[in-house]
């Protein structure tokens, strides 16, 4: 679809930073073609926002913190292909 062309896509960063056996999200943001937008809350409640190249690097920066891995979330239209075997 020539809309979706471009668009950013929305990504989570998943770790389990009390090490307690339940991850959680701990930073989540939006990737374009030519950068990422990561977002995290902090202890006192307020965001921080930072820009890197892409959301894998974005995740390299989490993982000196956490053992992290990246969420992709699937579209509505890609679950229902999925499920259909398209």
């Amino acid at each position: 679809m020539i809309l979706l062309e471009g668009a950013p896509r929305l990504f989570g960063i998943v770790a389990d930073p009390l090490d307690d056996d339940h991850p959680q999200v701990v930073a989540w943001g939006h990737e374009l073609p030519d950068h990422a937008v990561l977002t995290w809350l902090l202890g006192n409640g307020k965001s921080e926002v930072a820009i890197f190249q892409s959301a894998e690097a974005a995740l390299a920066t989490a993982q000196q913190l956490y053992n992290a891995r990246l969420l992709w979330p699937v579209s509505a239209a890609q679950a229902t292909q999925a499920v259909q075997g398209v």
